[in-house]
């Protein structure tokens, strides 16, 4: 039993020194993708609005089924008046137990009319949870490439410091021995001040990158994430030529949106008129009532009796409100029109602007990367030359201020691409749902 008892001691004590929120491998766009679908509580929050607007078809089917009611009544009469003969008002106790059943056999189509808009909205449900699943495939792919970028951009930076310290050490020596002026030290002093200031500003955006998308994944504040992926993954753009672009942008649930809002104003208008048609049911009805007098001269009554009407009302008009209301309706669905082309023009120009910043994307990818096959050959004869004493420390210094910004300029390259393919996503109406 003791030797059980430690065994429990120490697997509690080995779970306790764990971090809640850990992952074992680091995390692809892939899986961070899927995690934000299934854990994000805003995307959960909009399941559950389209499970509440199904809930609302099965409501609005109850208007053409029946309904059931029971009532039950206990009355006490005391009549003061001695001389009182009408066994109505008599000293007496009274039950009444009633149940009605109504079918409504016409309700001048607002049954029919809510039913259809009931399915509209959840129609409209489901497109909103797909724009937001859209948003949140955006943020997640925008925060992904921009923590891949500041990490680059940090191992970058640390290797520039890293090569002006190594100019430090040989200018420190040179001027020692009165080969170089001292000015030349402090001029890589400075770059080496600022090569670590730029160190600093990367780390930061690392920290809020990671923050981010701690986010969107809904992690723990002080998870320990690591991500899988490069700037340089292969990823195919969502579309081969702007036609097509425009084409899947057409799709989006925005549009889809706007139509739907379209479509419930209209069916709201048909409600309205609706208003001025009859109305018909059938009731059913039974009751059991019973009195007794508290003079037993007079006999109790017991009746059981059934009844079964039919009722058709119809109100022609109500003081002008159902034509202002329908004519009110009706620049509704206007206003809902004009909103929808608004949205179609944005949409049509947000795919242009996010094709061409495509475009320029990659056309600066090559000239980017001739750029840093270039300095890294003038850095490597720099510094084989400083260290044989052919150059001057300023030679080596520029060569090194060279690369650096060309390795910095072709990283930015290669994120601006990837934002640019994720902004085009975006624009598409293209992502991944799950």
């Amino acid at each position: 039993m003791d030797f059980v008892l430690k065994k429990i001691i120490i697997i509690l004590c080995v779970l306790l020194t764990l971090p809640c929120f850990s992952f074992a491998a680091p995390l692809t766009l892939q899986q961070c993708l899927e995690r934000g679908m299934t854990h994000n509580p805003e995307v959960t929050a909009y399941r559950l609005a389209v499970d509440e607007a199904n809930e609302g078809i099965n409501e609005a089917w109850g208007a053409f089924l029946p309904t059931f009611s029971a009532s039950y009544n206990y009355n006490q009469l005391s009549n003061g008046n001695s001389g009182e003969r009408d066994t109505d008002y008599l000293d007496q106790d009274s039950t009444s137990f009633s149940c009605r059943l109504t079918q409504p056999i016409f309700t001048g189509l607002s049954g029919l009319a809510g039913l259809k808009r009931a399915r509209q909205s959840e129609r409209y449900r489901r497109a909103e949870l797909r724009y937001v699943q859209q948003q949140l495939t955006q943020k997640i792919r925008s925060s992904f490439y921009a923590l891949l970028h500041a990490e680059q951009r940090t191992l970058q930076w640390q290797e520039s410091v890293q090569r002006l310290e190594q100019q430090q050490n040989i200018a420190t020596a040179w001027v020692e021995q009165q080969l170089a002026p001292r000015l030349h030290k402090l001029e890589i002093e400075v770059e080496l001040s600022n090569a670590r200031h730029e160190l600093i500003r990367s780390t930061s955006e690392q920290a809020i990158a990671m923050a981010q998308l701690r986010e969107w994944l809904s992690l723990d504040p002080h998870a320990e994430v690591q991500i899988s992926g490069t700037l340089y993954d292969n990823v195919a753009a969502p579309c081969t030529s702007l036609e097509d672009c425009l084409e899947l942008a057409l799709k989006r649930p925005e549009l889809e949106m706007s139509q739907i809002n379209v479509e419930i104003a209209r069916q709201d208008a048909k409600m309205i008129l609706a208003r001025n048609l009859p109305r018909a049911q059938i009731d059913a009805s039974w009751t059991d009532y019973q009195r007794e007098y508290d003079e037993s001269r007079y006999p109790e009554d017991d009746r059981d009796y059934y009844s079964v009407s039919f009722n058709i009302s119809i109100k022609p008009f109500q003081g002008g409100r159902n034509l202002f209301a329908w004519r009110k309706q009706r620049i509704a669905i206007d206003r809902q029109q004009q909103l929808q082309a608004r949205q179609r023009h944005a949409i049509i120009s947000e795919v242009q602007t996010r094709y061409q910043q495509l475009v320029e994307s990659r056309a600066r990818i090559k000239n980017a990367t001739d750029t840093l096959t270039a300095a890294t050959e003038a850095y490597q004869l720099a510094t084989k030359s400083a260290e044989l004493g052919v150059v001057s420390l300023n030679d080596l210094l520029d060569a090194e201020l060279r690369l650096t910004r060309a390795e910095i300029t072709r990283i930015n390259a290669q994120y601006a691409l990837c934002s640019a393919r994720v902004q085009l996503q975006y624009a598409t109406g293209v992502g991944d749902y799950f």
